[in-house]
């Protein structure tokens, strides 16, 4: 299986499996099936208020049914329900997390890749991450949400022990309590097999906050260090 290296900003080397054509096309069709349900719905019910049939009308009502797609990836991490279904999403190459305009790019040039038969399946075939026009100007590609693997995550995250020689460069980790311990690790996982920012974006805050650390690690770097520290002093 096909599979896009992503850096993130933290250093770390993800796999992910690309998602095939037939996953994105099932996606696209079930968004469309939402699409097309939300107009006929608004359709039938201005049409039963006496306010439908107007050209202009019905025009305004495919714009915003399709401006749902945009709206979900934005506020759902990157999914419609389509995408969810198949356990799919967009993510960034660079592994920072997609912006608006990055989502706004991709869906203004779905009318594009779509509507011009075959330039969007073409694209993702022949580009090496399996992006069409909409990912290439946006630097996005779509994943499934299983990764193959992970490097430089080390397996450590879940340790029990630390070397001897190991010197903890947080002291405040010594006070973290056993729920924060496991809110880490869980929030870890979520980024792992995810490429979900946003568990480990609170947590980090959250922690900084409560215990006042201040650090410029790394969002990653930093729950990794924080978990090897904790486990430095609740083992010494």
């Amino acid at each position: 299986m096909q599979a896009v290296s992503i850096q993130t900003t933290q250093n770390i080397q993800l796999q992910y499996p690309i998602a095939g054509i037939a996953d994105r096309l099932l996606a696209f069709a079930i968004d469309l099936c939402i699409m097309l349900g939300f107009f006929l719905l608004f359709n039938f019910i201005l049409n039963v208020a006496g306010l439908g049939g107007g050209l202009a009308l019905n025009m305004t009502l495919v714009v915003v049914a399709y401006l749902y797609r945009l709206l979900a990836e934005v506020f759902l991490n990157g999914q419609t329900a389509g995408k969810m279904a198949l356990r799919i999403k967009v993510v960034k190459l660079d592994g920072s997390t997609p912006s608006f305009g990055a989502y706004f790019l991709r869906w203004l040039m779905e009318v594009i890749d779509f509507l011009i038969v075959g330039l969007g399946v073409v694209f993702i075939i022949l580009t090496k991450n399996g992006q069409r026009t909409g990912d290439l100007l946006a630097g996005t590609t779509v994943v499934k949400i299983k990764k193959i693997t992970a490097t430089n995550i080390q397996n450590k995250v879940l340790m029990d022990k630390v070397d001897e020689e190991y010197e903890p460069q947080i002291v405040e980790a010594a006070s973290i309590s056993d729920n924060e311990v496991r809110l880490i690790k869980e929030s870890l996982r979520a980024f792992k097999n995810d490429a979900n920012q946003k568990p480990i974006t609170m947590v980090e805050r959250k922690i900084k906050e409560k215990y006042n650390i201040q650090s410029d690690m790394p969002t990653v770097k930093f729950l990794y260090t924080l978990l090897r520290d904790h486990t430095y002093y609740v083992t010494k």
